[in-house]
């Protein structure tokens, strides 16, 4: 790749994107973070945008966590009947066949992670291909499952058996929390790239943590992969803001 655009509406305007878009990963990849960012640029971009909330794996921290806020920024948020919202249950609405068959909005779907949260997407896949589809798979190369080339295509090859969809591209989200430095993104991006040559699937972008936000134009000059400085909307339930850790009065 080359003139990698330095600002969320070059990335969003560089590809051509289907109307539904499935985001996954390994555990702790950042997936969910990755869905509202896009989700984000989508409606920067002007357009009407859903949020489909398919995580079967992890109920405590994915997109219904921040559904109230999501609405509040227009955003359309489908998400498990509320008398199951909180349940170990792995419900998904019915609501989320529709949005994809539909095609009114663009639909980000929100998919658990490792390959199991895939299988969230059988039932639907007569949607999906019907309407056309891209599954997106996030990769942090400083988890264990996705560190090497092997483990990212072992891990495309357990979700492809499982969901029986194809994964389409690839995102980076080089981070190791707090103590991510611009080199340690920079080193993540390569191994990120090297999937995406041996995959033969295109690294969309690289997510950037927002402490090294103004470090993105110096970063910029030492990759061509595309750099998307990334907002924070997830909290973890040791800072301020969680949910489960709000008092009644917030």
């Amino acid at each position: 790749m080359s003139g990698a655009p330095d600002d969320i509406a070059g990335i969003i305007g560089k590809y051509q994107w289907s109307e539904a878009i499935a985001v996954t990963g390994a555990l702790g990849s950042g997936k969910t973070e990755t869905v509202l960012n896009l989700a984000l640029g989508f409606q920067k971009a002007g357009e009407q945008v859903s949020i489909a909330d398919v995580d079967i794996i992890n109920p405590y921290f994915c997109v219904r966590q921040v559904a109230d806020s999501l609405g509040e920024k227009g955003f359309k948020v489908i998400s498990p009947p509320e008398s199951t919202r909180w349940s170990d249950m792995p419900l998904i609405n019915p609501e989320v066949g529709w949005a994809i068959a539909s095609g009114e909005r663009r639909l980000l779907l929100d998919v658990g992670g490792d390959a199991a949260g895939v299988r969230a997407l059988k039932q639907f896949i007569p949607h999906l291909r019907s309407s056309g589809y891209l599954l997106i798979l996030v990769v942090n190369p400083f988890r264990p499952k996705t560190s090497t080339v092997e483990g990212i295509t072992r891990m495309v090859a357990d979700m492809e058996a499982i969901s029986g969809l194809k994964v389409g591209a690839l995102i980076g989200n080089p981070h190791l929390m707090s103590e991510t430095r611009p080199e340690d993104v920079l080193r993540g991006l390569r191994v990120a790239q090297d999937a995406e040559e041996a995959l033969g699937l295109r690294l969309l972008f690289g997510m950037v943590s927002p402490m090294l936000a103004g470090r993105v134009p110096e970063m910029q000059k030492m990759t061509d992969v595309p750099l998307w400085p990334m907002e924070r909307h997830m909290m973890l339930p040791w800072e301020e803001g969680y949910m489960w850790t709000r008092s009644s009065s917030d």
